[in-house]
């Protein structure tokens, strides 16, 4: 740490956050570094199953309530970053609030270490050490092409061909940088403060293994996480017994026929020689296959340009040339009327697998089906030559199914992407709107398109099905709806497509061909079927938008032969929505977002032949990939601490089970409960990690970002109900968003990013963590503010300080409690002085604050947790503090606000209040181990907490009226006529009037709004409402709608006793008790409090205040003293 006058806060990621001094930093750090030291020395995070050996695993739960969090287990190719942080607080402040209820509470972790990224990186710095030496010294741009150093670079992922799955041929992908931009593996190591010794040996992959997870493990624990270590591990066969674990699962999978073999399509690095999953995407994650068909279109006249072409390249002789366009809607080729292509374009021509066939296309989409088994040879592009599209305008088709048998024309379009599908486009103007706005301008203006009239006259829209909205030509019906004039109106036909698509496939007939009379989804695939069985069209697939391996590949789609689990079987994904219904999402768009991804997830490859990972158990030449080794290993933290306590598993755990003790039939019997065989050697220690297992699990909730809905968290699901009985399906699923720093994206290119331990090291655990808590809780993306994170240091700072004065005020006034106490700024009044209202509607305020926050952490909402529990509850204080100026707070209800603020704020920041409960307040025991206050009532007291906001109201209006008579007073001549001139320098005095009766236009709002209520919906007919008041004339009086929604508030919130409006405290009381602050803090001389249902007739000058008065509002008036 620096010198306190010296060394700034400055934001890592902004130059904007102002430098402060960081002495009020330095001491909470200091008081965190203490107490993280006790907190380890005392093993307060380890949690074990009790020893009441003779109960059965439901009695242990009835008498010992247990639960347990987990977070997906960050990959250690590098350092946590803050985002990482923000959604391991949601487990962290879980597991402090169940801790609070009185819980074992046990928060386990684990480091992945599984799939490509590490292995890529570590064959990245072996390579750069042979280029650049141990120094890493770049060449100099005029020693060295940069070309060729391109070309140098290009294989840099991989130290030698991996095996591929299949007979592939890797290609080299030209590598798209210079030498002069390159980001080097070992520069990003440097980046870290790495030095160049040290980078060399992670030329090693077991170095990342040994390397990062430590420095994790150090950082979580720099940020208070309430984790038991001894449960923590590392993936793959780097530990033997996750090994085995993990062995064991696929296995089981299989024999459960859940894991299959067969030909699918896959995103494939052609690089690399194996599929690309998730996690071994530079880019592009979530992306998967897009499933075409790849129509045919036989050239049967070439345009005359695109016949010079095709003459001029002399492996076209005697060859059948195809456009080959693809399509997502095989059921309506019937109504093909031409075919598009771009022409600013280039096309190639490609070998297909048939002799005798070349396709025309473009060269990402030959590329692609050179994985497809397309090509001649797979993994093998043979381009023969080159063709503009527009060379090929005008050329004449063969379009398979549509109606002109004679041929159709290649149009020009303008829209026609390279990077989607082939580049050729079938058209179907009836059924697609785009095809139909581009066909109606080539026929309105074909001179300016530079198309020959009579490729577009008497090639009109055919209909292909029918539909209830749209009848028989949607895209022209769509078009004429929406006012599309033409295919520049992108906006408009995008919205048009998406209403054609939906309601031709959910609600479409055939109306032409062999499926006649079907509905559209049930012809869709039979037309498709039809289509390639003839040979008029071919199984095409692509990815969805753009995958970049982390190798710097370009993926395709293969069809592969390879192992796959079977995601998406119709019982098996029935059992699985099973599990997400009865488990709580903890929000709505969570369910929405699973079960949208249920209803679309299919078969999943599973393994693969390169990087780190657990070998297949039937096929040891390959290894379980990433996403397939992480579905259900929390289970494997119930056993972990029994099994060994080193990451790498090279320490043996205390029951001295050996790694090969652990072989299927011992997981077996651990994990599902299946009986050992005969005389098994270690039986009574396995009995020891099966009572630990049943007692743990199932898993109580596990937090994500949303990126993992797409693939692990949904997975975690499916594998859940293959393995486990039903009582040990996951119960719980959170879901965060992305985490912002300081309203952007973080980025270490921009240097907007912020580690965890920059994070922790800048502004401390605690008020990191309070503005994690405060940072948001929704799946929108949440921001972390390091104007948040300062001010929270100077906020727990100075509520220590006051908690430290009132502590000690507190022990004087023991000692004398009859007597008036004063610390510092705390004031305290005699002890023996009974609760006034203004004591009363404190004590409310804590109650209802208190049951606020325990609502707000039962509902995982942390922010609105922070905000009851700590900022509104600083602010109920404030606010006592201000009424209770005069006399002083009470003795009694101060203890109770520090209380309740220190169990309060424990999940979030309990370095802090660790402090203040132990080194403040002398207790012997932990926070940590403390309990929610058993004392709070059933539901806050809202008579109370009206009557507080009785006085804030009324408070309001004094301080309204007397800033409203100093304006008029500053106008020149202004003379009040009631008061006589208002002198705001001079002493000033204050009539309170309070009225008995409601305006009769009032009784008559709330009648109607009764009989316009219906209790068993609690909701109001505004219609009739709105008709009620306007028959009875009461719509005139503008006070009428604000009154009418006030009641309506009031009876959403308390039920329909709302509308009696009886209040539930005495004001003349209220107001009574008022009358010190008034006089103390507002610096009113004399106030008065006038009962107008006992006043007797009074003067014109108070009249007009006392008729403003209704019951809960009473008339203010001030004036100048006389």
């Amino acid at each position: 740490m620096g010198d306190a006058t010296t060394t700034p806060i400055v934001a890592a990621g902004s130059a904007n956050v102002e430098a402060k001094s960081t002495a009020k930093r330095d001491a909470l750090m200091e008081i965190e570094r203490h107490w993280q030291a006790d907190w380890k020395e005392n093993r307060l995070f380890e949690v074990d199953v009790p020893e009441d050996e003779g109960l059965t695993t439901d009695e242990l739960h009835e008498k010992h309530p247990k639960w347990m969090g987990t977070f997906p287990y960050p990959y250690m190719n590098g350092t946590l970053h803050l985002g990482h942080g923000f959604s391991v607080s949601k487990i962290e402040f879980a597991t402090g609030w169940e801790r609070l209820k009185g819980k074992r509470a046990l928060f386990p972790f684990g480091f992945h270490v599984t799939g490509m990224p590490i292995k890529t990186s570590a064959d990245k710095i072996a390579r750069e050490l042979e280029m650049f030496g141990p120094n890493f010294e770049l060449p100099k741009e005029s020693e060295c092409d940069g070309e060729a150093l391109c070309e140098k670079i290009e294989d840099m992922s991989v130290s030698a061909t991996p095996k591929a799955g299949g007979n592939f041929k890797a290609k080299k992908t030209k590598a798209i940088a210079k030498s002069g931009n390159v980001k080097y593996q070992f520069q990003l190591l440097q980046a870290q403060g790495i030095s160049n010794e040290e980078i060399a040996k992670f030329a090693d992959t077991n170095y990342w293994l040994e390397y990062y997870p430590p420095i994790a493990l150090a950082d979580l624990n720099s940020m208070g996480c309430k984790i038991d270590w001894r449960r923590a591990f590392l993936t793959t066969d780097y530990n033997p017994y996750y090994d085995s674990f993990a062995r064991w699962q696929f296995q089981r999978l299989r024999d459960a026929d859940k894991i299959k073999f067969g030909e699918r399509h896959t995103i494939w690095s052609a690089k690399d020689g194996q599929p690309c999953m998730d996690h071994d995407r530079q880019s592009g994650e979530g992306v998967d296959p897009q499933k075409y068909t790849g129509v045919k279109l036989e050239v049967l006249e070439w345009s005359e340009e695109g016949s010079q072409v095709a003459s001029a390249i002399s492996e076209l002789a005697g060859q059948r040339i195809f456009l080959v366009a693809a399509t997502l809607r095989p059921e309506t080729m019937y109504g093909q009327t031409n075919c598009f292509v771009g022409t600013k374009l280039e096309y190639g021509f490609f070998q297909s697998k048939a002799a005798n066939e070349v396709y025309v296309v473009s060269e990402r989409a030959a590329r692609n089906m050179a994985f497809q088994g397309l090509s001649p040879e797979n993994g093998l592009v043979v381009k023969l030559g080159t063709i503009s599209g527009q060379a090929i305008i005008g050329s004449k088709v063969n379009a398979p199914l549509s109606e002109y048998k004679d041929g159709v024309y290649v149009l020009p379009m303008e829209n026609v992407l390279a990077t989607k599908g082939t580049g050729v486009v079938t058209s179907v103007p009836s059924d697609s709107p785009d095809d139909y706005a581009a066909l109606r301008d080539l026929k309105k203006k074909p001179e300016y398109y530079g198309i020959d009239a009579k490729w577009v006259e008497g090639f009109n829209p055919i209909p292909v099905l029918s539909t209830e909205a749209y009848g028989e030509m949607s895209a022209p019906t769509l078009c004429d709806k929406l006012k599309i004039n033409s295919q520049k109106d992108r906006i408009q036909l995008a919205e048009a497509k998406d209403a054609a698509y939906k309601e031709g496939f959910y609600s479409g007939t055939m109306s032409i061909g062999d499926f006649k009379g079907l509905p559209v989804a049930v012809a869709k695939e039979m037309v498709r079927t039809q289509l390639i069985e003839c040979g008029d069209a071919v199984d095409y697939a692509e990815p969805e938008g753009l995958v970049m391996s982390r190798s710097g590949d370009e993926c395709v789609v293969a069809l592969c032969d390879q192992w796959y689990i079977d995601y998406g079987e119709e019982a098996w994904k029935a059992k699985t929505k099973e599990c997400l219904a009865q488990m709580n999402t903890y929000s709505d768009d969570t369910r929405t977002q699973f079960e949208a991804k249920l209803d679309w997830l299919n078969k999943w490859a599973c393994v693969r032949s390169y990087g780190l990972g657990s070998k297949v158990p039937w096929d040891e030449d390959f290894l379980i990939e990433s996403l397939s080794d992480s579905t259900i290993y929390m289970s494997y933290y119930t056993v972990a601490h029994l099994l060994h306590r080193s990451l790498d598993g090279s320490k043996i755990g205390p029951l001295g089970i050996a790694p090969q003790d652990m072989d299927y039939s011992a997981w077996d019997y651990v994990l599902q409960g299946k009986s050992l065989p005969p005389g098994h050697s270690k039986a009574a220690e396995l009995a020891e990690l099966r009572r630990s297992y049943l007692y743990w699990y199932p898993v109580d909730i596990r937090s994500s970002a949303k990126d993992l809905v797409q693939n692990h968290l949904t997975f975690f699901m499916y594998i859940h109900t293959a393995m486990f009985p039903e009582r040990e399906w996951p119960r719980g699923m959170r879901i965060n968003g992305h985490l912002l720093l300081n309203g952007e994206k973080m980025s270490k290119s921009t240097g907007n990013s912020l580690s965890l331990r920059e994070a922790c090291d800048l502004y401390g655990a605690d008020a990191t963590r309070l503005t994690l808590a405060d940072a948001g809780d929704s799946m929108e993306d949440a921001n972390f503010e390091e104007s948040v994170a300062n001010a929270s240091i100077l906020r727990l700072f100075k509520l220590k300080e006051w908690v430290a004065d009132a502590l000690e005020a507190l022990a004087a006034s023991e000692k004398s409690p009859s007597e008036k106490v004063q610390v510092g700024d705390v004031t305290l009044c005699p002890a023996s002085t009974p609760f006034d209202v203004i004591d009363r509607v404190f004590d409310a305020k804590i109650d209802k604050l208190t049951l606020a926050t325990g609502a707000a952490y039962e509902a995982t909402m942390y922010r609105e947790a922070l905000k009851s529990g700590f900022y509104d509850f600083h602010n109920s204080r404030d606010w006592y503090r201000g009424m209770s100026d005069a006399a002083g707070m009470h003795p009694a209800l101060v203890r109770k606000w520090i209380n309740r603020q220190i169990i309060q704020l424990c999940p979030i920041t309990p370095h802090w209040c660790e402090h203040v409960w132990r080194t403040l307040m002398g207790n012997t025991t932990s926070i940590i181990n403390a309990r929610w206050p058993t004392d709070l009532p059933a539901d806050a007291d809202h008579a109370l907490i009206a009557a507080g906001e009785y006085m804030d109201k009324t408070a309001r209006s004094v301080h309204d009226a007397s800033a409203a008579l100093q304006r008029r007073s500053k106008r020149k001549g202004t003379k009040e006529s009631q008061t006589g001139e208002f002198d705001p320098n001079g002493p000033k005095t204050l009539d309170i009037f309070v009225a008995c009766e409601f305006p009769q236009w009032q009784e008559d709002v709330i009648a109607v709004l009764k009989e316009n209520y219906a209790a068993a919906t609690s909701a109001f007919d505004d219609k009739a409402v709105q008709g009620a008041l306007g028959q009875k004339g009461l719509l005139k009086n503008k006070k009428v709608m604000p009154f009418a929604q006030t009641i309506k508030k009031r009876v959403a919130l308390l039920g329909p006793t709302a509308f009696d409006r009886a209040l539930t405290f005495k004001e003349i009381d209220i107001l009574n008790a008022l009358v010190p602050y008034m006089k103390t803090n507002m610096g009113y001389s004399k106030v008065t409090i006038v009962d107008l249902g006992n006043a007797s007739e009074l003067p014109d000058a108070l009249a007009a205040a006392a008729e403003a008065a209704v019951p809960g509002e009473p008339g203010i008036l001030v004036a100048s003293a006389q």
